[in-house]
């Protein structure tokens, strides 16, 4: 196996085998959970209590996991009676949040001679992240169990690949059996789990977390119940070839005929549990440029929760759901491999639980559900360099690190060649700022950016580069300006705007989550926004534009003439220069004025392993591999290059409908 690999050379076969985001501004990059609620007993096998003094073999052990945004390294002193000493490197999680939990837990430890210990500060993943390496700790001391090291497998900085690891028997604490397997309890995995409930399948639901990520409530669908009440419609055939034109055809169409044609049963399904649907009707406004108008179809649904219930999210609802039916998640179990007979057939897979115990589950088929890879800095920068090159935030959640995807490819799947990241243009920093990875001083890879997504980014205003000048249309999709702005210096630029932003951004009348912004002016928000920009010096006010550019160290006499060039324009009612939509050409006449630098925010990943419509995983030679199916994030075949934010949900329409239908795919059923 090469010790560097490039998405090219892996392509080439050197591989063998986020209303959904926050309405205010001013929010921190991405943090984990500050609490959590106690997970429900499951089936999975638990172990005992550390063992009593006078069995351990003095020395020193160590275990790697994966906490919140970083690998946390816990190293435990021992001699033969008791624990001496515990030391927990977790430099870099939440510093408020996990930074805390670790060093009242190092020290509880020692204290009270065992790893169940209750600290002052609740971290949802952190904190049973470390207890887990501690156990693992105690079970090498007891002569138990070999070191985790979660963050293994990759001997350098470019080898996100690395090799499946080898699990001897021996080691294996615990099997069980199953006919499904569900790898992941997120939006794919809660569906297929719903669904394998109802048709009374024996199943097990793994989860690698405490608790589970968002439950994303932007549900693409089509031709469902909700539309026709309202009396909409939409071109089916034009959905179908501008997803694929989107993708320029990288994709396969029955994969995404499939979503089409299935996700309004899928919310029909939901609806049958109480939920109420409704659908978020288009403007009819022109959008993206004279004569270039992009299709924007009204598919955006909401699923609210039903009435009375008292779970906080879909998530909760539907693990309250197949509770009441004799199920539920086994949480705190990481993925380590799948594994295969002597065919290649996956017959289930192995995973370290909350005590770092190697647990293996046979299962006569598998689903994976773990999302994306946009948590793992070195599949970001081998698969999808185009992020480093103009993403400055992140808003994704930082446990998705692509253990599904790395476990699929170890079993022979074919990954898509080309990545698709899901950006948002909305990741305000400060002058100076550069896009792309930063050392956080601990040796982890963060962004530099200190707002995860600024609501105001995704709006057509006038856009420029460090330079002083206009580099593309702005009314386009969300991440096509953040491409455009990586080949500028820096992969950041300018939004320079005027006081009457309130009344323009009632009149852009964006759809999608940049209707979040509309909502706000409405209610007299943006401007107050914008002087708390200022007053953290994330943005800049003056009385003209020449005193803006100084302040922001553009070019003065570029951005004044680049100022005038655009009135005239709007003026005119034609944008000879990029050719964007002249409702959309608001002059800059009337200060004070403001301007702020925005990169790209990154939310998640959506290339995967190829899959059919059915979600069963294709090798590298195009062939099924047997028992093994892949939903969401974590699965490829339907986007390519980009995501397309004017198909409003469909990502999350499209995980949720692969969950449902991967079970009925199983079970036999025709869709």
């Amino acid at each position: 196996m090469s010790k560097h690999i490039s998405r090219r050379d892996f392509l080439r076969g050197t591989a063998a085998g986020a209303l959904g985001l926050a309405a205010a501004s001013m929010i921190g990059c991405a943090q984990e959970p500050a609490t959590t609620t106690a997970p429900p007993t499951t089936a999975a096998p638990t172990t005992a209590a550390p063992a009593p003094a006078g069995i351990y073999t003095a020395g020193t052990y160590s275990a790697t996991v994966k906490g919140y945004s970083s690998y946390i390294t816990v190293e435990m002193n021992f001699s033969a009676e008791a624990i001496t000493g515990c030391s927990i490197n977790a430099a870099g999680e939440t510093p408020a949040i996990g930074g805390v939990a670790a060093e009242e837990i190092a020290a509880l430890v020692v204290q009270n001679q065992t790893v169940d210990v209750t600290t002052g500060t609740s971290a949802a993943i952190t904190v049973p992240a470390i207890k887990k390496a501690i156990s693992n700790c105690i079970a090498q001391a007891q002569g138990k169990a070999v070191a985790i090291n979660e963050n293994s497998g990759a001997a350098d900085d470019s080898d996100w690949l690395g090799t499946a690891p080898e699990i001897n028997d021996a080691l294996i604490a615990s099997v069980q059996d199953t006919d499904l397997l569900i790898i992941g309890a997120g939006n794919g995995g809660m569906m297929a789990a719903a669904t394998a409930a109802d048709a009374g399948m024996k199943f097990i639901l793994c989860e690698q977390n405490t608790v589970m990520g968002d439950a994303r409530h932007w549900i693409g669908a089509i031709d469902t119940k909700a539309m026709a009440a309202a009396n909409v419609t939409v071109q089916k055939d034009r959905v179908l070839n501008e997803l694929a034109r989107y993708a320029s055809y990288k994709c396969d169409m029955d994969v995404i005929k499939m979503w089409m044609n299935n996700s309004a049963e899928m919310l029909d399904y939901l609806e049958s549990l109480g939920f109420r649907n409704s659908v978020h009707i288009a403007p009819e406004s022109h959008v993206g440029g004279n004569n270039m108008e992009y299709y924007v179809p009204s598919i955006w649904h909401t699923a609210d929760l039903p009435e009375g219930t008292e779970a906080k999210d879909r998530h909760q609802f539907l693990e309250q759901y197949i509770q009441k039916k004799g199920y539920g998640v086994q949480y705190s179990m990481t993925l380590v491999r799948l594994v295969q007979d002597d065919a290649g057939k996956v017959t289930g897979a192995i995973f370290t639980n909350e005590k770092g115990e190697f647990v293996k589950i046979n299962a006569k088929n598998v689903i994976l559900a773990t999302g994306g890879y946009p948590g793992n800095p070195k599949m970001i920068k081998a698969l999808a360099p185009i992020i480093t090159e103009c993403v400055t935030a992140n808003s994704y959640f930082a446990p998705d690190t692509g253990m599904g995807i790395r476990a699929g490819i170890w079993a022979g799947a074919k990954m898509d060649t080309e990545p698709a990241p899901m950006i948002f243009d909305r990741g305000i920093v400060a002058p100076g700022v550069k896009a792309g990875y930063v050392d956080d001083g601990n040796g982890n890879l963060v962004w530099p950016g200190t707002v995860s997504q600024d609501m105001l980014g995704t709006q057509p205003h006038l856009k420029v580069n460090k330079e002083g000048y206009r580099f593309a249309n702005e009314s386009c999709p969300y991440d096509f300006l953040n491409y455009a702005a990586s080949l500028q210096t820096d992969g950041v630029y300018a939004a320079i705007v005027d006081s009457n932003i309130t009344e323009d951004i009632i009149e852009y009348d964006q759809y999608g989550c940049a209707q979040i912004a509309v909502n706000m002016a409405q209610v007299g928000y943006i401007l107050p926004m914008l002087e708390g920009n200022v007053a953290n010096g994330l943005a800049f006010k003056a009385d003209t534009i020449e005193d803006l550019a100084k302040q922001m160290g553009l070019p003065v006499d570029t951005l004044t003439a680049t100022v005038k060039r655009y009135n005239d324009l709007a003026a005119k009612g034609v944008d000879e220069d990029f050719g964007k939509e002249a409702y959309r050409m608001k002059a800059l006449d009337t200060a004070p004025y403001y301007g702020y630098f925005m990169g790209g925010s990154l939310l998640t990943t959506c290339d995967g392993l190829r899959i059919n419509r059915k979600c069963q995983v294709y090798d590298t030679k195009h062939k099924v591999i047997e028992g093994l199916y892949c939903v969401g994030d974590c699965s490829g075949s339907f986007f390519a290059g980009n995501y397309p934010e004017y198909f409003v949900g469909v990502a999350v329409g499209r995980t949720m409908t692969q969950g449902r239908y991967a079970v009925k795919a199983i079970l036999g059923e025709e869709f």
